[in-house]
């Protein structure tokens, strides 16, 4: 591709999200992500999606992401594609197909490839036609570079079950520590550390909101729940969502376990059931984010980004609750 064409330095995730609001962004393709769950306002977010001209969602489940799409690619799942992926240690670790694609669905860079050839760009991934030709050129692209992956080929990576990058050449086995006996990638080869002063949370409690409100997982659900939502065991270990209230605090407002709370910010507001528990500090409540739609506690959080990571601040803004009142009948449904 000539250089001219290559894509310049972008923003933030959700910094895209608030191009798409004043029409800087027109279009999105959406690959196996659902920040309609997991991205900060939703409200916002949402309202986003909808002021898109065309929306392209590739997922393997109908996410709530997905539902303001125009398009959906089915795509397939871990199983049934093949290729490498790296974990957090910096051990990169092949995925072997497990079954073949049920239905239409096709994996995600078969999708991207077939998009380029029908968008005019096909010339530049032709050559491209498995996984493993595409892993082939990732290495070589990667030569010479910090993070090197030129020497973990696919049978190295079955032999050793994992390689650790870099690693430079056929006769490299990987290097598992890094800077144990070499030199950080500095002039004078020495780690640069930084201590930044405190900053305190964008949003802090005040006489209207006066609760902290951060927000967290539970061990049986990953991420936006788009995959854990709908495994059953996983589903009746925690259906719904909760908000955690210390004993003090649920004797402050008059509520007891499992009643049902409104909790609201300035952004938005959800109801949840009431999990009392001495786990949670005295002037703060949390709640998990792994669901979706009118559940989401998403809804409430603010979109205050990092300075330098313009990563959200998830875990703290003020918040409200009250006690929700149930009538007669809604007891009898429940």
């Amino acid at each position: 591709m000539p250089v001219e064409e290559m894509p310049k330095e972008g923003v933030s995730a959700y910094e895209m999200i608030e191009l798409m609001m004043d029409k800087t962004i027109r279009g999105l393709f959406l690959l196996c992500s659902n920040p309609a769950v997991s991205a900060p306002n939703l409200n916002f977010v949402r309202e986003a999606f909808r002021n898109l001209d065309f929306m392209v969602c590739s997922d393997f489940y109908l996410s709530e992401s997905a539902e303001f799409a125009d398009v959906i690619l089915p795509a397939t799942t871990w199983a049934e594609d093949e290729g490498t992926v790296t974990n957090l240690e910096g051990r990169i670790i092949k995925i072997n197909k497990a079954q073949e694609p049920l239905g239409e669905s096709k994996p995600d860079w078969q999708i991207q490839i077939e998009l380029a050839e029908r968008l005019g760009r096909g010339q530049y991934f032709r050559h491209l036609t498995t996984a493993r030709e595409i892993s082939d050129e990732f290495r070589l692209a990667t030569k010479g570079g910090y993070a090197d992956y030129y020497g973990a080929t696919w049978e190295k990576i079955d032999e050793q079950d994992g390689v650790f990058w870099p690693c430079k050449d056929e006769k490299d086995a990987g290097t598992p520590h890094m800077f144990l006996d070499k030199k950080f990638y500095h002039p004078d080869g020495k780690a640069k550390i930084f201590a930044l002063p405190y900053r305190p949370p964008a949003e802090e409690p005040c006489q209207e909101y006066p609760l902290r409100l951060t927000t967290g997982r539970v061990v049986y659900h990953y991420l936006s729940g788009n995959q854990t939502r709908r495994i059953k065991f996983l589903k009746d270990m925690c259906p719904e969502p909760y908000v955690e209230v210390h004993p003090e605090l649920a004797s402050k407002y008059h509520i007891q376990h499992e009643d049902k709370v409104r909790l609201y910010t300035r952004r938005g507001e959800a109801i949840y059931k009431v999990k009392i528990t001495e786990a949670i500090r005295k002037d703060t409540v949390f709640v998990p984010y792994h669901f979706g739609h009118d559940e989401s506690i998403n809804l409430l959080t603010i979109a205050a980004l990092d300075p330098f990571s313009r990563m959200p601040e998830f875990k703290a803004c003020a918040a409200e609750m009250e006690k929700v009142e149930e009538t007669i009948a809604q007891r009898t449904e429940g």
